[in-house]
C-alpha cells in the first residue's frame, strides 16, 4: 500500500514501476537531504515568512491566479473542509539562455527590504524535483517540459485558530459572497450521484429549500453512509477535503503536531507519515494524463488531543514542506 525506497535508489522509472504495482504512495528516505532543504528552506533567519508577517507584505507577495493551485507567492486560504492555510508558493524553470535555474515570483518584500532566495537552495529543490520526475516517468518515456514548485504550509495549532481564520476570511466578503461560501460547503457535503461537478452545484442551491431540499438531503445521507472516502474518526477534523492534486507529482516532509495526512488505498483511508526524514511521494493528475500513473485521492486532517502540545517553534511547527511537478 505504502512502498519505501531509498533516495539513492531513485533511477528512471522506479516510483512509475511502484505505483504501477498499486502502491499509493512511496516514502522515500533521505534524512540527510530533507535536513539541508529544511534549513535553507525553513530555518533562515534571514526570510520572514508570511505567517510571521504583516498582512501587507502578504498581500504584496501575492501572486493570484483564479486557479488557487496556481497561485504563487503568499496567501492564505481558509473555506472550512476546503482549505485551511498560510502558505508561500515558487515555481522554478531551467533558464537556458543564462544556463541556471530562474525562480517566480524572483523576490519576496519584507517591510522595506527585500529577500531573495538563496541560489543554492533554488538549485538544490530543482535537483530533487528532477530526480524524482525522472523515476516517475516509466522508462523509455519522451521527456517532457516542467516546472518543479516548492511549497511551504503552515497549518494552525488549535481548531479554535483554524475557526477565527475562517471567520476573518469570510468577514471581508460582501453578502453575496458569504452567501457564495455557504452554498460551497453545501455543495461539498453532496455524495454519490450528487457530487459530479453541475449535480453538486444543484444540490448546493436547492438543499435549503422546503419539501425539495428534505427530499436530497435524505438522498445525501444515504450516500454518505456508503461512501467510505467521507470516513472520519473521532477526534478528527477535516481541513483539507479530499483531492487529487494537479501535478506531476507531490513529495512532502515536514514537521507535525496535531495535522495529518492520509492517502485513499483499497477503500480506506491511511495514514502518510510525514516527517524530517522522508519524502512521502504521490502522484497526482498529470501524471495520469501523460504516463498512466493512477493519481491519489487525499486529505489533511487536524487532530484534537486534550493534552497541550509541546512547547516548539512558532515558525516551524505544524509546517509542510511540499516539492512538485507541473
Amino acid at each position: 500500500m505504502i512502498a519505501e525506497l531509498a533516495y539513492q535508489d531513485l533511477e528512471p522509472g522506479s516510483l512509475a514501476r511502484l505505483f504501477g504495482a498499486g502502491h499509493a504512495a512511496v516514502l522515500v528516505r533521505c534524512p540527510e537531504i530533507v535536513a539541508e532543504l529544511w534549513r535553507g528552506l525553513l530555518e533562515d533567519s534571514a526570510e520572514q515568512m508570511p505567517w510571521e508577517a504583516p498582512l501587507i507584505d502578504i498581500a504584496r507577495n501575492y501572486h493570484g491566479s483564479g486557479d488557487i493551485t496556481a497561485s504563487l507567492g503568499d496567501l492564505f486560504y481558509f473555506q472550512p473542509g476546503r482549505h485551511g492555510y498560510i502558505a508561500r508558493k515558487m515555481a522554478l524553470s531551467r533558464d537556458e539562455r543564462e544556463g541556471h535555474i530562474a525562480v517566480c515570483p524572483a523576490y519576496f518584500v519584507q517591510g522595506s527590504h527585500h529577500y531573495t532566495p538563496r541560489q543554492a537552495v533554488l538549485d538544490q529543490c530543482w535537483a530533487i524535483g528532477r530526480r524524482l520526475m525522472t523515476a516517475l516517468a516509466p522508462e523509455g518515456a519522451p521527456s517532457r517540459d516542467f516546472q518543479i514548485v516548492v511549497q511551504r504550509l503552515k497549518y494552525q495549532e488549535s481548531m479554535g485558530d483554524f475557526d477565527r481564520l475562517d471567520a476573518l476570511a469570510r468577514n471581508s466578503l460582501g453578502r453575496w459572497g458569504r452567501a457564495g461560501c455557504a452554498l460551497d460547503e453545501r455543495r461539498w457535503q453532496a455524495a454519490g450521484m450528487l457530487s459530479p461537478r453541475g449535480l453538486s452545484d444543484l444540490y448546493g442551491l436547492l438543499a435549503d429549500m422546503p419539501l425539495i431540499g428534505r427530499l436530497l438531503r435524505g438522498i445525501n445521507r444515504m450516500a454518505l453512509r456508503r461512501d467510505r472516502s467521507r470516513d472520519i474518526a473521532p477526534g478528527q477534523r477535516l481541513i483539507e477535503g479530499a483531492h487529487f492534486d494537479y501535478r506531476y507529482f507531490s513529495a512532502l516532509c515536514g514537521q507535525r503536531d496535531r495535522m495529518l495526512t492520509q492517502v485513499f488505498a483499497d477503500g480506506q483511508w491511511v495514514d502518510l507519515p510525514i516527517d524530517r526524514a522522508t519524502l512521502a511521494v504521490f502522484p497526482g493528475s498529470m501524471a495520469t494524463q501523460a504516463y498512466g500513473v493512477r493519481h491519489v485521492l487525499h486529505r489533511v486532517l487536524h487532530v484534537e488531543r486534550d493534552e497541550p502540545g509541546q512547547a516548539g517553534n512558532p515558525r516551524t511547527d505544524n509546517v509542510t514542506l511540499l516539492i512538485g511537478s507541473v
